[in-house]
């Protein structure tokens, strides 16, 4: 036998030799806890624990609910068919929406009008005529429905669908419908604002003339304005008709006290609006004032898939208006008979 010496060789060992418990799985595990950032990774690569009082943080706070503010909304709600039928004008038949009232207290349903006397609805039959008359009130009428005149002894305006006539106090005026169908029109009565400065004429724009706003106000609606301060109204007033596509809500809200939004649902359609924590269906002619309380949100919606609905507004802010582009008057027609 080979007594000589011999070189020594190193081994080297394969892996397994390295980690002998390991077994093939549980080499697995360990590769992919280590690509996991395991307790083998860098402390730069570890995320900071999730902050949950930072994230509530961002959340919107939610209104209180009807129960918590302590507010019966169906004094807010006004229908007309709830209302006595009276006629004003000789020949009108009206019925309160809503009338003057304190919002801010408990009291009778629809009493709810700061700034203003009585929204109604107002229907004057087929082939009636008012006389030519005046009211020391001043007058906003909306037409919704039906065809007919208005005139002022020498000349005279067309009335029908989507017609706002602004009436100065004591100006003389008569309506006449010139069709079989009834003329219903949606009509205010008011004091002029102490700093309004209403003129002698009869104003009259058609909705229809006038242009939509590029973007919505409150995500959805878009409102074409009918009077501003600049055309006789106290310099918080404006009346707007408001659109609302087919398939979409408002971003519900609250108005501060010395403020009072009414929406009034118009011809042909119903809608919803909400009141705080509650729904109310809003037929064709109802409407609802926003409690000024800043607490109760408010918001009118379209669940319509086919159909824009529209709402008349009647709106005093709680600050100045600012001016708006002219818009176009219906300028009269001479009157050479009464139609």
């Amino acid at each position: 036998m080979d007594y000589r010496p011999r070189a020594i060789v190193p081994v080297r060992r394969k892996p397994a030799a390295i980690f002998p418990r390991i077994t093939k799985w549980g080499g697995l595990g360990l590769l992919l806890a280590l690509s996991l950032g395991g307790p083998f990774a860098s402390s730069q690569d570890q995320k900071p624990p999730f902050d949950f009082d930072a994230e509530r943080a961002k959340q919107p706070k939610p209104p209180p609910s009807n129960r918590v503010v302590g507010i019966d909304i169906d004094r807010f709600v006004g229908d007309p068919l709830l209302s006595p039928v009276h006629v004003v004008e000789d020949a009108i038949f009206e019925r309160s929406i809503l009338r003057h009232g304190d919002p801010y207290h408990p009291g009778d349903r629809g009493a709810v009008l700061e700034f203003w006397k009585d929204i109604a609805h107002a229907t004057l039959l087929g082939g009636m005529r008012t006389p030519l008359t005046q009211s020391a009130d001043e007058q906003f009428w909306y037409v919704e429905s039906g065809k007919g005149t208005l005139d002022n002894g020498h000349g005279y305006w067309d009335l029908h669908n989507g017609v706002g006539i602004l009436l100065p106090p004591n100006v003389l005026h008569r309506i006449t419908n010139t069709g079989d169908e009834p003329l219903e029109m949606i009509a205010l009565n008011f004091t002029p604002a102490a700093d309004a400065k209403p003129g002698k004429e009869i104003l009259v724009r058609d909705v229809h003339l006038l242009t939509l706003p590029k973007e919505g106000a409150h995500w959805n609606y878009f409102g074409a304005d009918l009077f501003w301060p600049s055309d006789g109204l106290g310099s918080h007033e404006v009346f707007t008709v408001v659109f609302m596509p087919p398939m979409s809500i408002a971003e519900p809200h609250a108005h501060l006290p010395e403020s009072a939004e009414v929406w009034i649902k118009l011809l042909p359609d119903s809608a919803y609006l909400t009141l705080g924590s509650e729904v109310r269906e809003m037929p064709p002619h109802t409407a609802m004032l926003s409690p000024p309380n800043s607490q109760t949100v408010h918001a009118v919606m379209n669940l319509s898939k086919d159909k824009t609905e529209t709402w008349l507004y009647i709106d005093h802010y709680e600050f100045l208006i600012g001016s708006r582009p002219n818009r176009p008057y219906v300028e009269p027609k001479v009157l050479t008979s009464v139609p």
